[in-house]
Parts: C-alpha cells; sequence; structure tokens
C-alpha cells in the first residue's frame, strides 16, 4: 500500500524526470480533451493529486486532480511497482456517472 510517505517519494522521482509515461496516457487524456502541453498536464496531477485510491495488490494508486484554468477533472494512475522509475499508465476524465465528485466509486448496481 502506498501511504503520503511513498507518494512523497514517487513524486520525488517525477519531480527529478525519473519516471516513464504510456503512450496509453496521452492518448487518453488527449481524447479527452486534456491538451494542449498533455504531459505538463499529467505530471500536474501526479504531482498535485490527492490520491484516492491505491491498489496495492497491482502496486497502482489513482489520483485526482482539476485543471484550475478549465475546471477539468482528471484521473491518472500510477504504476508504483519500481518506486525508483514509477509510471503513469494513464489518465483519463472521470465520468459523473460512476463517480461521487469524481473522487469516490458510485455503487454499481447487480
Amino acid at each position: 500500500m502506498v501511504d503520503m510517505a511513498e507518494l512523497k517519494k514517487i513524486r520525488e522521482q517525477i519531480a527529478k524526470g525519473l519516471y516513464s509515461i504510456s503512450d496509453h496516457a496521452i492518448t487518453e487524456a488527449q481524447k479527452d480533451g486534456i491538451a494542449p502541453r498533455t504531459v505538463e498536464k499529467l505530471e500536474l496531477v501526479a504531482m498535485k493529486g490527492k490520491l484516492i485510491e491505491d491498489d496495492s495488490d497491482r502496486q497502482r494508486c489513482l489520483v485526482f486532480y482539476v485543471f484550475p484554468e478549465d475546471q477539468i477533472p482528471c484521473h491518472v494512475v500510477i504504476d508504483y511497482a519500481y518506486k525508483e522509475d514509477p509510471a503513469i499508465i494513464t489518465a483519463y476524465v472521470p465520468d459523473s456517472r460512476f463517480w461521487i465528485k469524481y473522487q469516490k466509486r458510485k455503487n454499481r448496481k447487480r
């Protein structure tokens, strides 16, 4: 499980440029309107966003941020299996049908 101290280390690596970002993350973010400067914006989410979920089994966490200039919400998934080389693996604008205030999953009806 990633705690705040570990998240700080991950963010330090990102700040130093010691991270990777998948083509998938860039493509999905751009499809959702997170452009221009997509990579910079995804870095911003990873650096300043709120940790809203952690999947310790897969060593991934979900971070949420709202871009102040246009109020677009964004989710970024960070793979932290290798904390010395974290990876932004996907990014998207969350759908309000599935999220409460974009930060908590709504219960799915079965």
